[in-house]
């Protein structure tokens, strides 16, 4: 059954503070839901503070509310625009009275100190495995689920500040892994954490069920929606994450180094971990730095509707929040609705269009992961972005991406090791015919070997894991993956380096390791022998095919942007790719390309990231483009379509751009199955669509 929360919605959400209550202007926020053509609100009902009469004892009600009540205003309003409703709790931070009346839900420190809130003097944080959620915050759930006629409701920071330290968390952890809970003393990567981190999963996927089922109780078509940080989709166990009706990405803006594209990833990661469930990204209007917020003022325009835009290009639907409901600087409301504007363009022409990408990305597990590895991570996207490249993840927990149709390149980039099962997964699908990238030599097999062992029979001799200095490739003569370097014969290698033994006679060789030598004194800066070690090779494995980069090339791509870096790259994704791809992008400009297939139509969606500041924000001004063009293989279309596209070159194709916010039909040269489309001005968005 069908209800206001499904289909691609636009939200509006308004954080009250405690005063807003004072001077709230109703017909202030209705002009902005108009504005921005929002088809769902989400309203601060309660937690830390009730903006309603609530009756629940212990739950703090704002001390300006009066005989107010601004969640019922709030979902009159939203009612009457046929608009979808969501309520809002925070758990995460209780006042005194609380404390005084019940300790026992309070989290402490490790010594046992209750343990005060970081930002606020004078409150506490709560304890999120205890008492507090599972018993209060179940009351105020239920209640706003029974008196108010809402979709669902939606809990911020309900995951709690560490592992709390009361007694009951103590014996409940205790009882389930035998184990006491971590201290700060013990190794981030060690066993003892880990097994936190494991129950704490399952802990708060049985948080999130009790709360589903408890609001449901009362009112059978509410739904519970927790709130998730940038990284914590893993955070929430499959059985529990499919019953949700949509997931939420609480990252609502660049932090210190984050490119633009980092909205579009986020999403792109959801999804891998949570096939098939709607993802939402939620952007604050204000700015949002790792160790500054200032929730008065406001993100450059563009920035913000950048942000939103490149999170929908890769399937978030657009969600801003606004906290304070005093509007005292205006000039986000442009930007929002800019941005909604676009993705309402987007959206009601795309229907039940599913990612359809042909390289994948290996994902790290960003709860382990360290430094290098999330760099790593990140060099990768950048390159694939600035090589045009769309690509979707792959991950432990999403195998059955490498059985998509149409998919024909993996790449891993610098991880430490995969399990046995995405191990074989891997030479499967390879040797039916796939393509794999390993760069930094490739990642070790958990219990077992190398994979480069296992798949090509290479012995991993040595890894260099310090900093290795001035290290150098060479061209091997006649090798491969040399295009684009012109007459160069030596290119920058890499700082952590792998030696290989002997490889096997079918294997080609494209560039060696020069020896090391010192870079300094000037003097001594050339190296004492000849290249012999491969650095960079690949082989056949059964249909398909491995490709090998021995240094960190992903790693320090993200760390020097070396330009040769990003040609090596993009010769070894077109190898892979078979020469070409289903889409190409020609003509100048960042676009960060996202391709979406359904039964009859295929989406090409890019977030135009052409700016000075798209590595690091704030964004100042639009770059336009002129001159893009996309050309497209209608046969790699259809591979990717699973064969539903008209065969043969006779085959009737629509194609259409998007011109500012109307959707045109375009010409396109043709020749056999190949498609040419110059698209028209390139602002934030470029979109071509295809339908038969």
């Amino acid at each position: 059954m069908r209800t206001r929360l499904d289909g691609e919605l636009r939200w509006t959400q308004l954080t009250f503070v405690e005063n807003d209550p004072l001077d709230f202007d109703l017909d202030a926020w209705a002009d902005v839901m108009d504005r921005t053509a929002s088809t769902a609100v989400c309203i601060s009902a309660g937690g830390y503070v009730a903006y309603y009469p609530t009756k629940v004892g212990l739950h703090h009600r704002s001390v300006h509310l009066g005989d107010r009540d601004l969640l019922g205003e709030v979902v009159d309003l939203a009612r009457s625009r046929g608009m979808a409703v969501m309520a809002r709790v925070d758990p995460h931070a209780v006042h005194q009275d609380v404390v005084d009346q019940r300790p026992e839900w309070i989290a402490r420190t490790e010594d046992g100190e209750l343990l005060e809130h970081w930002a606020m003097p004078g409150i506490y944080l709560t304890d999120a495995f205890g008492g507090y959620s599972w018993e209060l915050t179940t009351e105020v759930l239920r209640e706003i689920a029974r008196d108010y006629d809402v979709d669902a409701l939606f809990a911020n920071r309900w995951q709690g500040h560490g592992p709390g330290y009361t007694e009951s968390t103590a014996r409940e952890y205790r009882a389930t892994t035998g184990r006491d809970l971590p201290r700060a003393a013990d190794p981030a990567g060690g066993e003892a954490w880990a097994t936190y981190r494991a129950w704490r999963r399952s802990r708060l996927s049985d948080l999130v069920a009790h709360w589903d089922k408890a609001v449901q109780e009362v009112a059978p078509e509410v739904r519970f929606v927790p709130n998730l940080g940038s990284f914590t989709a893993a955070d929430l166990e499959p059985r529990v994450a499919r019953s949700v009706p949509f997931l939420l990405v609480d990252h609502q803006a660049r932090g210190d180094g984050e490119a633009l594209w980092a909205a579009g990833r986020d999403a792109k990661r959801v999804r891998a971990l949570h096939p098939g469930k709607p993802v939402g990204l939620i952007t604050s209007v204000g700015p949002e730095l790792h160790d500054f917020r200032w929730k008065d003022s406001v993100n450059a325009a563009v920035e913000t509707t950048g942000w939103i835009v490149d999170g929908f290009v890769h399937g978030a639907f657009p969600w801003f929040t606004k906290f304070a409901a005093r509007i005292h600087d205006p000039r986000w409301i442009p930007a929002v609705e800019r941005a909604f504007g676009l993705h309402r363009a987007v959206a009601d022409v795309r229907e039940d269009e599913r990612p359809a990408a042909e390289t994948l990305v290996w994902d790290a597990d960003e709860h382990t992961a360290t430094r290098r590895v999330r760099d790593a991570a990140s060099g990768v996207y950048q390159a694939l972005v600035e090589l045009g490249v769309p690509f979707e993840y792959v991950g432990p927990g999403s195998l059955t991406a490498l059985t998509r149709p149409g998919v024909r390149l993996v790449v891993v980039p610098e991880v430490p090791s995969i399990e046995p099962e995405a191990a074989d997964a891997l030479r499967v699908f390879v040797e039916a015919g796939g393509s794999l990238l390993l760069t930094g030599g490739g990642p070790d097999v958990v219990g077992r070997q190398a994979l480069v062992t296992e798949l090509l029979g290479v012995e991993v001799a040595e890894r260099r894991e310090g900093i290795v200095r001035n290290n150098y490739v060479r061209r091997e003569p006649g090798g491969t993956l040399q295009e684009g370097f012109g007459d160069a014969q030596r290119i920058v290698g890499g700082t952590r380096l792998v030696r290989f033994g002997v490889l096997d006679r079918t294997s080609d060789v494209s560039w060696r390791f020069v020896p090391d030598h010192p870079d300094l004194p000037m003097e001594e800066v050339y190296p004492r022998s000849e290249p012999t070690e491969p650095a960079v090779f690949g082989a056949r494995l059964g249909a398909g095919r491995v490709d090998v980069i021995g240094f960190n090339a992903t790693e320090l791509y993200w760390q020097a942007l070396q330009a040769d870096h990003l040609t090596l790259l993009g010769n070894a994704v077109r190898r892979g790719l078979g020469g070409g791809a289903a889409v190409e992008v020609r003509g100048p400009g960042v676009l960060d390309v996202a391709t979406w297939a359904g039964d009859r139509s295929f989406t090409v969606l890019a977030a135009n990231l052409t700016d000075p500041m798209m590595m690091r924000g704030q964004r100042r001004r639009v770059s336009p483009l002129d001159g893009v063009r996309l050309a497209v293989d209608l046969d790699r279309v259809a591979a990717l379509a699973d064969g539903s596209l008209p065969a043969g070159p006779a085959g009737k194709v629509t194609v259409r751009t998007l011109e500012g916010e109307q959707w045109r039909e375009a010409d396109a040269s043709r020749s056999g199955s190949r498609l040419e489309v110059r698209l028209p001005p390139v602002h934030e968005l470029a979109a071509l669509r295809l339908t038969w």
